[in-house]
């Protein structure tokens, strides 16, 4: 049976409160600090679980919108290059207009790029300074990365993880696609299409959330000392025993509803948009953080497609007439 990810939290989060609770809510009939402990312990862990879950789904939204984007921009340079066959790789580096099919923002810290696919020299890049850069020459500096481009030998699509220097200097995880546009250019250069981002974009909205479970298991741990201390009673520890039992099961439900509402209409979409319904597909997602951004870029990737889709029809009329 396939379950939801908000469905999967709740369930282990509540099977993983469930039988400690009741066992700490006898024992506390003879230790109520050693409740207080134990309490605050397992909600520790039921709000690390909880951000473990939301990071890996974050992360593998935002893997498959860079696969995404990488095969876009791929396929909108193919349609150029049908309607320009007679550019060469220096016309089209002079060109604006493909330049700007090519080098798109991905997320906040991505971006896309092309290289040469046989001599993995960059064509286009954001950085100008790195367009002409021979990646032949990250072998020794950045074996990983020079691993991934080589394993797309043959033309073949290439993903994976690779370390990588940020503007300030600090070594982060990053991830990229690459796609090989199936159409040359007029002297025989087949460019590869890469779209690449640092990881941790796609997890900081969990991170955030992790900060706020914290600081908020932080007030309940004091409260629970303060009020414990103060029981003595079966009935009392009980309905703490409880109480605590729907703290967690509402907690769950909310952080993951609040991380997986999103997700769930970006694949909706997603869905859509891959069986070629290009109908209806406004963003309604209004999230002042990275999931809105990759909303916001998902949502420009669409109303790329249409414009080239609607671009492929026009010239194969015109062909067609003619």
């Amino acid at each position: 049976m396939r379950l939801s990810i908000r469905s999967r939290l709740v369930a282990v989060m509540l099977a993983i409160s469930l039988v400690p609770l009741c066992i700490l809510g006898c024992a506390s009939l003879q230790d109520a600090n050693r409740l207080s402990t134990g309490i605050a312990a397992e909600a520790e862990a039921i709000g690390a679980l909880s951000i473990d879950e939301s990071t890996g789904a974050l992360t593998a939204l935002g893997t498959e919108l860079v696969r995404t984007k990488a095969t876009d921009v791929a396929r909108q340079v193919e349609i150029y290059l049908a309607d320009h066959p007679d550019l060469t790789l220096a016309d089209l580096q002079a060109d604006p207009a493909f330049q700007a099919i090519v080098v798109q923002p991905v997320g906040r810290t991505g971006s896309t790029m092309a290289m040469d696919a046989d001599t993995l020299v960059i064509a286009f890049h954001e950085n100008p300074g790195d367009v002409g850069v021979d990646l032949h020459e990250r072998k020794e500096t950045n074996p990983a990365y020079y691993k991934l481009l080589q394993s797309g030998w043959g033309y073949i699509d290439t993903a994976g993880t690779f370390a990588w220097a940020d503007e300030s200097g600090s070594v982060r995880d990053r991830y990229g696609y690459f796609v090989v546009a199936g159409a040359p250019t007029a002297d025989h250069v087949y460019l590869r299409v890469g779209a690449t981002v640092y990881l941790d974009e796609f997890s900081a909205p969990a991170r955030e959330t992790q900060a706020r479970i914290e600081e908020r298991l932080a007030a309940a741990k004091a409260a629970i000392a303060e009020q414990t201390a103060a029981m003595s009673t079966q009935n009392t520890i009980l309905l703490l025993t409880l109480a605590t039992m729907g703290a967690a099961a509402a907690v769950a439900f909310l952080v993951s509803a609040s991380i997986t509402g999103p997700i769930r209409r970006l694949r909706d979409l997603a869905d859509r948009v891959s069986m070629g319904d290009m109908e209806e597909t406004a963003i309604e997602i209004r999230n002042e953080d990275e999931i809105g951004d990759l909303a916001a870029s998902f949502g420009r990737m669409i109303v790329s497609m249409k414009y080239y889709m609607e671009k492929a029809a026009s010239a194969s009329e015109r062909r067609e007439e003619a």
